[in-house]
């Protein structure tokens, strides 16, 4: 009796493990970059990722003061053009940017910073241009 009731048991779990995966999302590209910028700065770039879907530009900023970000993209990686419009973040906080690079056709995208106070100490974080 025992056996029976342990192997039910066990058929259980496996039928919903089965069935929760069926309901599961996955992200095939769950890379995410570290990025860092020094707020002595007016403003600057994170490097350019290759944009593979039109999926929105995600941004985790872990500490340092509030930036401002947009997404730009690019054909070719030396002509940036502003795909977004501009998101204030503070650290802590974790955003998720919608845009247009891949809309356009264009094969790179990157994180434009401004900076919202003069701080000699640096802002970082993790973005993802294909989550």
């Amino acid at each position: 009796m025992k056996n029976r009731i342990v192997t039910i048991l066990f058929l259980v779990a496996v039928a919903f493990s089965g069935i929760t995966g069926l309901f599961s999302v996955v992200n095939a590209d769950n890379d995410t970059y570290s990025y860092t910028f020094y707020n002595g700065n007016t403003s600057g770039n994170i490097a350019g990722r290759a944009k593979l879907s039109d999926s929105d530009v995600y941004v985790h900023q872990i500490s340092g003061p509030a930036l401002k970000y947009k997404v730009q993209g690019s054909k070719t990686g030396t002509t940036w053009s502003n795909r977004s419009s501009q998101l204030t973040l503070h650290s802590g906080y974790q955003a998720y940017i919608e845009n247009s690079v891949y809309d356009h056709k264009e094969k790179k995208a990157r994180l434009h910073l401004v900076r919202t106070t003069t701080a000699y100490t640096n802002t970082t974080g993790y973005w993802d241009p294909n989550l």
